[in-house]
């Protein structure tokens, strides 16, 4: 599907932020706004536009390839209040705020851009890189991404039936075409963690058992289980998108996520049939680590042994990739829809 957004140039803006992303200190973004357009997305309370409404704008950073050189030639990155970090001691994501290999990559190729300057030979290396995607894009780029110290990808798989989907992010690549570029990740050498996000009631359940034997096949390394936290805004949008779809009915699902008593019994519900599936299945792979990410209450917990995880330093006992590893070859093309 053809997106409808409109692209336009932002030419200014620092790059390098402070990141609230778990495990990471620093964040980068390569576009403003984003083409998938995703209903529940958090960015839509942030990144506005006076005249375009969320997924139908996105500005393109083009003056990254010049300046994030110069930005990273520093050495230390300014995160704000008075702090400050080495680039050297520092985590950094790319992602937070947009998709990094949303449509509009394909032609401008702001994120290779960025990689590149990563990987250049004199520039100060971050100790962690990180991107946050759902594009089949991301799988042009393997050959930087499994360059990049310590790297990995979290790639969003969103557990709801395709009809649904369709609605929900309607710019969005299939449930089937991203597995597909897990199993691709995965086969490039490249650490792949997956964000199973949002889980919600009456949409979510019907899949547990299907992406627990997925995660355990495509020998992911880590996943989250990431329950949508109850934003005004997105359910807004949510139940517009929801009249497509008669057999849904949004009013109960709207009930249960805005009473904290009824939503905190779906989601131990949902995590103890997630973890009923998921123990006989995890001898095939104990060395994944699964994850329940409930951010509305700041918790993570470690499903094997059910204990609390630390949020600020997850992720840096991962070891590098394998350095041998396969070719992937990949051909985009601007006129042509990849996302299905």
């Amino acid at each position: 599907m053809a997106s409808k957004a409109l692209r336009t140039v932002a030419t200014r803006g620092k790059l390098l932020t402070r990141s609230t992303f778990s495990g990471y200190d620093v964040c980068m973004n390569p576009y403003v706004g984003c083409e998938f357009g995703c209903s529940y997305c958090y960015v839509r309370f942030f990144i506005k536009d006076d005249t375009k409404p969320w997924g139908e704008f996105v500005r393109v950073r083009e003056h990254l390839e010049e300046k994030l050189p110069k930005e990273i030639a520093k050495g230390v990155v300014n995160l704000g209040k008075g702090q400050s970090i080495a680039i050297n001691e520092a985590r950094l994501v790319l992602g937070t705020m947009t998709d990094p290999y949303q449509p509009a990559e394909v032609k401008h190729r702001i994120t290779r851009a960025a990689l590149k300057a990563l990987l250049h030979k004199d520039a100060p290396k971050f100790k962690k890189v990180g991107i946050f995607t759902r594009s089949p894009l991301v799988l042009q780029d393997v050959d930087l991404i499994r360059q990049l110290p310590n790297a990995r990808v979290h790639y969003t798989v969103t557990p709801f039936p395709p009809d649904l989907l369709r609605v929900i992010e309607p710019y969005s690549p299939t449930t089937e075409r991203r597995w597909d570029v897990v199993k691709k990740l995965k086969e490039a050498g490249i650490r792949t963690h997956v964000n199973v996000s949002p889980v919600m009631p009456g949409m979510s359940e019907e899949h547990i058992e299907t992406f627990v034997e997925k995660l355990i096949e495509l020998k992911v390394d880590e996943y989250f289980v990431d329950p949508m936290q109850p934003y005004k805004e997105s359910f807004d949008a949510f139940r517009e998108a929801c009249k497509k779809v008669p057999r849904i009915s949004w009013q109960e699902i709207e009930d249960t996520m805005t009473n904290k008593i009824e939503y905190g019994t779906w989601k131990m519900m949902y995590l103890g049939r997630w973890q009923a599936a998921r123990a006989k299945l995890q001898h095939k792979m104990p060395e994944q680590l699964p994850i329940w990410s409930d951010h509305e209450h700041r918790v993570w917990v470690d499903m094997r042994t059910s204990t609390p995880m630390s949020r600020r330093t997850y992720g840096d006992e991962a070891p590098e990739p394998a350095p041998t590893v396969p070719t992937i070859h990949t051909d985009f093309d601007d006129e042509v829809p990849i996302w299905d």
